[in-house]
């Protein structure tokens, strides 16, 4: 436990932690707007068509090699 000489250093200690809880709650909202973000229906939508896509494309690709050495 810290041990205080005076009434100014409990000043500067509470200023210290009152900065470090604003910095703390905007982190803390800059991170829920990140994650709206990430779960918005376009989001959602895109990664849906990409991993679809590439599926699709790795299927035809796999039909490609399949039918070259006629299997």
């Amino acid at each position: 436990m810290k041990k205080y000489n005076s009434f100014k250093e409990i000043d500067q200690d509470l200023k210290l932690l009152k900065v470090q809880a604003e910095i703390s709650k905007q982190k803390v909202n800059i991170d829920l707007a990140y994650i709206k973000r990430a779960f918005s229906f376009t989001n959602i939508f895109a990664e849906l068509v990409s991993y679809f896509g590439q599926r699709a494309i790795y299927a035809r690709i796999g039909n490609q090699i399949l039918r070259k050495f006629g299997l």
